[in-house]
C-alpha cells in the first residue's frame, strides 16, 4: 500500500553499466544478472581494488543475506569513489536489513554534501526519514526533490504516501495523480491512489485504480488484496461463493448446492458459515454421508470435538465403507487423546482403502507421537511406495529418522521433500533443525531464512533461527529473533521460554522470570519453563522454592533428566533434607535413568599392552571462564604426555581465551554439545578412552547419561560437584580427607572414594590476579570486615542468621557480599528485605555486584573470609 524505495538494490545492480569496465567485470555482470551469484562473486574477487567490483561484491553478499559482508564491501567502494550515487543506493537496503536507519540517513546526507542537486537522493533520504517516523524531515526531502526535478514521479508519489499517512487524503490524491501524469505506467501510484480513493469512499474509482495496477503488473499482491477489500466493501463476495449463492437463489432446496457453498466457505476459513451451509444441506438430505463427514471436519477445526466425532460416526453409520470418514474420525479422536480408538480408525481406513496415502500418513504420525518409531517408519515408507512424489511423506519420514538419531538419512528426506515442495516453510525449518543438531549452523540459518522468505510471519522459523544464533553465541541476534517470534505468534510458549533463557544468561532475572511465567500461562504443562523458573529461584538463594519448581516440571515430564539433576543440585543448598535423603534421591536418579541402560552395557576392546600411553578423557561444559577451569588447567598442564594422551570433550558452545588455552593443553579436543548422550558415549567408546572423568556431576550441562552407558572401562567423577552422582557406572569419586573424612561419608556415595594426598584440587590464578596486601584492612579501617564471595545461592537463611549474631557481638564490624545481579533494583530490594528479616543490619553491609574485574581484588578489602 506504500511506495517502494527507488531503485532497489537488485534492480540497480542488474542495470549496472559503465563506459570502460575492466577485463572480467562484464562477464561477472552477466553471471550476476542471470542469478549465478557464486560465479559472479568469484570473478568480482579477481578485481580486489576496483570500486565497482567491490560494490557488486557487496550487492551479492546482500542478496545472500550476508549483510555484514555487504556493508564492508560497499563501504570500501564508497571510500574509493565517495561521489558515486549508485553505491549509496545499494548500501541503503543493507543498512535497513541491519536495522541501522540512522546510517541510511547519514549515507544519503554524505552523498548530498557532494551532489546536492540530485533529486533521486533527496527522495531516498525522504524514504529513510519516513522509516524513522520523522515525517517533517521526510516531507522536506520530497519537496526538495520536486523543486529540483518537477518531473520526478517517485517524489510526487512518495509525498502522496506521506500525506495519506497524515490523513491529508485530498493532497495525497493530488500527488498520486501528478505522478501518474508524469509516468502513466507507475504501478505503485495507481495502487496508492486506489487506497486514498477507497478511504474517501469512492469505491468504483478505487476498483478501477487497482484493476489498472493489476493490468500493468498482474502479480502485484497488494493491489489484489486492496481490490478484494474494495469488492468486499461493495458487497461483492468471492467468485466461487457468488456462484454457489446464485445456484441456491435459483434452487434453494438442492442439498448439494448448500454443501458446495459450505466447502467454499470452509476453504476460506469461514467455519461458522460452512457449518450453517452443511446443516442447511442436511435439513434437505439428512442421509448424505459426505455432508455429515464435511460437517464433522469443520466442527473439529472449531474445537467442537464431541460434535465432530458424532458427525463422523453418523457418516459411517450411513456408509460403513467410507474410508475418508474413518480417517477424519481418527483425527478427531486423536485430538481428544483417545489414541487407541484413533489407531483403530486409521487401521480400518487402510483395510477399506489400502491405497489411501492419507491413512498411512496419519497412522504413521500417531505411531511416531506414541514413541513407536519403527512402525511409524514403515507407515511413511508405505505412503511413499503409493505416492513417491508425496512431499509430506518424505518430510514425515525425516521426522521419524531424526528421532532415531539417523540424521544424515533424515536430512536426505527433508531435501527430497523440498525438491518436491520448495515453498513449504515447515520443511525448510525441519531441514534447518537437523543441520543445527549437526552443528552446521550457517546452513541451518540459511534454511530458517528460506522459511521466512516463504512465510514471513512464521513464529517457529524465527524461534528456530534464534536457537541457531544462540548456538553461535550471538545472543543479541537470538533475542531479536525470539522477540520477533513472540510478535508474530504471541501464543508461542517456546519463544517466551527461549527469550527468558537468554535474559537469564544476562542476569536480567526479573525479565526472564516474566518470560517463563508467560510461557506457563500459555502452556501450563511446560516442564522446561518450570525448570527455568527453578533456576532463577536457585540463583536468588531460594533453594526450596527452586525444588518445588523442579518437582512440578517432573510431574509434567517424569523423564526430564535435566530437571532431575537440577533438583539434586538444589538439594545440596537446602536445609530441608538430611544427607541420607539427598543420597537416596541420587540413587533414585540412577534407578530411573541408568538401570534401563545397563542391559546395553558391553565389554571394552581397549588394548592391555603394558607400555602404551593411557587414554584419559575429561568431560565438561565448563572449559571456559568458570571456576572448574581454574582447577583443571594445572592438571592438564602437568600431565606427563609421554604416559597419557588427553582428550577433552567440551559440552558447551561458548569459546573464550580460557577455552583456547585449555584446548592447547589437550591432545584431542572434541566439541560435543550437539551430540546426544548416546552419540557422545559411542564417540568416547570409538576413541578408546581408558579412564573417563566427569567434571560436572549434576551441575548444568552435565553428560552423566553418557557415563550411564559406560563407554569407558574406568570412570570417575571429580571437581565440579560436592556429592555422589548416584551412578553405579562411575567407579570412583576423587576427593580428599578434608572433604570426606574416612569412615564418615562412604555410605553416602555410590562411587568408591579415592582420596588424594593433602588436598584434592589446586588452582591456577588468572593472569591479572592482584598482589595480596601485607597487613589486615582493619588496621586502616579501624574495624573488622568479614566477606563472602561465594555464589549467593549458597547462603542459606541459617547461615545468614548466624552471621547476624556475629555482627551483633561486633558492633563495628562490616560484611561484604558479592552477589550476581545486585545492581538490578528489584532484585536488590528482595535481597535487602531478606537480609533485614534475618537480623542483618543493612547499614553495615556492602553488597557489590559480581564482576570479572573484581575477582580476587575484593579479598584485599576483608579481614576474614
Amino acid at each position: 500500500m506504500t511506495a517502494r524505495h527507488a531503485p532497489g538494490i537488485e534492480r540497480h545492480c542488474m542495470k549496472y553499466q559503465r563506459n570502460h569496465p575492466p577485463a572480467g567485470l562484464e562477464e561477472a555482470l552477466q553471471h550476476h544478472r542471470a542469478g549465478r551469484l557464486q560465479q559472479a562473486d568469484a570473478l568480482y574477487q579477481k578485481l580486489p581494488y576496483d570500486p565497482d567490483a567491490l560494490h557488486l561484491r557487496g550487492v551479492v553478499a546482500h542478496q545472500l543475506h550476508k549483510n555484514e559482508e555487504a556493508l564492508e564491501f560497499i563501504t570500501k567502494a564508497i571510500r574509493a569513489k565517495p561521489s558515486k550515487a549508485a553505491y549509496y543506493f545499494s548500501i541503503d537496503p543493507v543498512y535497513r536489513a541491519l536495522n541501522r536507519l540512522d546510517d541510511v540517513v547519514s549515507a544519503y546526507q554524505a552523498l548530498l554534501a557532494r551532489t546536492p542537486e540530485n533529486a533521486l537522493v533527496h527522495t531516498n533520504l525522504g524514504n529513510a526519514f519516513r522509516s524513522q517516523g520523522k515525517l517533517d524531515e521526510a516531507e522536506a526531502s520530497y519537496r526538495k526533490a520536486i523543486a529540483l526535478d518537477p518531473n520526478h514521479a517517485a517524489a510526487h508519489s512518495n509525498l502522496g504516501v506521506l500525506c495519506k499517512e497524515r490523513g491529508m487524503l485530498d493532497e495525497a490524491v493530488a500527488c498520486y495523480r501528478k505522478a501518474l501524469v508524469l509516468q502513466p505506467d507507475f504501478v505503485d501510484a495507481h495502487n496508492n491512489l486506489g487506497v486514498a480513493l477507497k478511504e474517501q469512499g469512492q469505491l468504483d474509482e478505487a476498483i478501477a485504480c487497482y484493476q489498472q495496477a493489476l493490468a500493468l503488473q498482474p502479480d502485484f499482491a497488494a493491489a489484489h488484496n486492496n481490490l478484494g477489500t474494495a469488492f468486499k466493501d461493495m458487497g461483492s463476495p468471492d467468485q466461487a461463493i457468488a456462484c454457489y449463492r446464485r445456484a441456491l437463489a435459483l434452487m434453494p432446496d438442492v442439498a448439494q448446492a448448500h454443501t458446495n457453498l459450505g466447502n467454499a466457505l470452509a476453504a476460506q476459513g469461514d467455519l461458522d458459515g460452512a457449518i450453517a451451509s452443511y446443516q442447511a444441506a442436511l435439513q434437505r438430505d439428512p442421509n448424505s454421508p459426505e455432508t455429515h463427514n464435511n460437517l464433522g471436519a469443520a466442527l473439529k477445526e472449531q474445537g467442537k470435538l464431541d460434535e465432530a466425532v458424532a458427525s463422523h460416526q453418523r457418516a459411517l453409520a450411513l456408509r460403513p465403507d467410507f474410508a475418508d470418514a474413518q480417517i477424519n474420525l481418527g483425527n478427531a479422536l486423536k485430538q481428544q487423546n483417545r489414541l487407541e480408538e484413533a489407531l483403530a480408525c486409521y487401521l480400518k481406513a487402510i483395510e477399506l482403502k489400502p491405497e489411501s496415502v492419507e491413512a498411512y500418513t496419519n497412522l504413521g504420525n500417531l505411531l511416531e507421537e506414541s514413541g513407536n518409531l519403527d512402525d511409524a517408519l514403515q507407515c511413511h515408507q508405505q505412503a511413499l511406495s503409493l505416492k513417491p512424489d508425496f512431499a509430506e511423506a518424505h518430510n514425515n519420514l525425516g521426522n521419524v529418522l531424526k528421532k532415531q538419531e539417523r540424521l544424515d538419512e533424515a536430512m536426505a528426506c527433508y531435501r527430497q521433500a523440498l525438491a518436491l515442495k520448495p515453498h513449504d516453510a515447515a520443511m525448510h525449518i525441519n531441514l534447518g533443525n537437523v543441520l543445527r543438531q549437526q552443528r552446521k549452523l550457517d546452513e541451518a540459518i540459511a534454511c530458517y531464512m528460506n522459511a521466512l522468505e516463504r512465510q514471513p510471519t512464521s513464529g517457529e522459523a524465527y524461534n528456530s533461527l534464534g536457537l541457531a544464533f544462540a548456538d553461535q553465541d550471538n545472543t543479541d541476534a537470538a533475542m531479536e529473533c525470539y522477540r520477533t517470534a513472540i510478535t508474530v505468534a504471541p501464543g508461542m510458549a517456546q519463544a517466551h521460554n527461549n527469550l527468558g533463557v537468554e535474559l537469564q544468561r544476562r542476569r536480567k532475572s526479573e525479565e526472564a522470570l516474566a518470560c517463563f511465567q508467560q510461557a506457563l500461562t500459555l502452556k501450563p504443562d511446560f516442564a522446561d519453563a518450570y525448570s527455568n523458573v527453578g533456576i532463577i529461584f536457585h540463583d536468588h538463594g531460594r533453594p526450596d522454592e527452586a525444588i518445588a519448581c523442579y518437582l512440578e516440571a517432573l510431574k509434567h515430564n517424569p523423564d526430564f533428566a535435566v530437571a532431575q539433576s537440577n533438583l539434586l543440585f538444589a538439594m545440596q543448598y537446602s536445609n530441608a533434607y538430611t544427607p541420607e535423603q539427598v543420597h537416596a534421591a541420587h540413587v533414585q536418579f540412577a534407578d530411573q535413568f541408568e538401570i534401563p541402560l545397563q542391559t546395553h552395557w558391553t565389554g571394552h576392546a581397549n588394548s592391555r599392552e603394558p607400555g602404551r600411553r593411557l587414554k584419559i578423557g575429561y568431560v565438561s561444559p565448563d572449559f571456559h571462564k568458570h571456576a572448574v577451569a581454574y582447577f583443571i588447567e594445572p592438571v592438564l598442564a602437568c600431565h606427563d604426555k609421554a604416559q597419557v594422551e588427553v582428550t577433552c570433550y567440551y559440552s558447551h558452545a561458548h569459546y573464550d581465551e580460557v577455552t583456547h588455552r585449555l584446548k592447547a593443553l589437550a591432545d584431542r579436543w572434541v566439541p560435543c554439545k550437539h551430540l546426544s548422550d548416546h552419540q557422545l558415549a559411542e564417540r568416547i567408546r570409538a576413541d578408546g578412552i581408558d579412564i573417563l572423568i566427569d567434571l560436572a556431576g549434576h551441575t548444568g550441562g552435565n553428560r552423566l547419561l553418557s557415563f550411564a552407558r559406560r563407554p569407558a572401562p574406568v570412570q570417575a567423577t571429580y571437581l565440579g560437584y560436592p556429592a555422589t552422582t548416584g551412578l553405579s557406572a562411575i567407579d570412583y569419586r576423587i576427593t580428599d580427607v578434608h572433604a570426606e573424612p574416612p569412615g564418615m561419608t562412604e555410605a553416602l556415595n555410590t562411587e568408591q572414594l579415592w582420596r588424594l594426598p593433602e588436598i584434592f584440587c589446586c588452582y591456577r590464578a588468572h593472569d591479572n590476579s592482584p598482589e595480596p596486601i601485607d597487613h589486615p584492612p582493619s588496621q586502616d579501617n579501624g574495624y573488622v570486615t568479614f566477606g563472602c564471595f561465594n555464589n549467593f545461592s549458597k547462603l542459606t537463611d541459617p547461615v545468614l542468621a548466624l552471621w547476624a549474631k556475629l555482627l551483633q557481638q561486633l558492633p563495628t564490624a562490616r560484611l561484604i557480599l558479592e552477589i550476581h545481579g545486585i545492581d538490578h533494583a528489584a532484585f536488590r530490594q528482595q535481597v535487602e528485605e531478606r537480609l533485614a528479616s534475618l537480623g542483618l543490619p543493612l547499614e553495615r553491609l556492602m553488597l557489590v555486584p559480581r564482576r570479572p574485574e573484581n575477582q580476587y581484588v575484593l579479598y584485599n578489602r576483608i579481614d576474614i573470609a
